[in-house]
């Protein structure tokens, strides 16, 4: 949803930075709603339009295949509760890059991509920058924290290893003996 609390214009404006220093980035952005006009906007003043491409609302196996042909999946969102589309990022081995609250401060480190303090919108930006200028500069061990990534959320969040969490707490807390009567 391009609402704004998903803070797409200091993504743009991370890229405007590498862009304007000669870096090549592209930015895809896959969803629709109310802030979409004002940031193609935003990306038109920027003169980063060319670069960057708008999808619209997709269905499930178009926004996977999206995820599939990116080298980094970014989430500036500055409001997450969960961050569901993280885990998806990671589970096609995408490194990920996202703003420290709620759900991402939960799922994100170093291993599977960079977490970006947020403190005020100018510092975000900043940072989102150096992390995406991170990625151009040393794409293979993006690409490992991809891979890392991958092996998180087969570990930790596929359904079998939901299940097999949660029949770990039901062992924990049921006695051994009701479970057998």
């Amino acid at each position: 949803r391009l609402v704004p609390f998903k803070g797409l214009g200091m993504l743009l404006d991370a890229a405007a930075r590498l862009l304007r220093g000669g870096q090549a980035v592209e930015v895809t952005v896959v969803g629709s709603g109310p802030m979409a006009q004002a940031w193609q906007e935003q990306a038109a003043a920027l003169g980063i339009a060319p670069n960057v491409r708008f999808t619209g609302a997709l269905p499930a196996p178009q926004v996977a295949a999206e995820m599939a042909r990116c080298h980094v999946f970014c989430l500036p969102s500055v409001r997450e509760s969960g961050g569901a589309v993280l885990l998806e990022a990671m589970a096609c081995a995408r490194p990920v890059i996202a703003v420290g609250f709620g759900g991402p401060a939960e799922i994100v480190d170093d291993e599977v991509g960079r977490l970006v303090a947020v403190h005020s919108p100018e510092q975000v930006t900043a940072d989102l920058a150096r992390a995406l200028a991170d990625v151009c500069r040393d794409p293979q061990r993006w690409s490992r924290r991809g891979s890392a990534g991958r092996r998180r959320a087969e570990r930790h969040y596929s359904w079998p290893a939901k299940v097999a969490g949660a029949g770990a707490i039901y062992d924990e807390v049921i006695p051994m003996e009701v479970r057998h009567v």
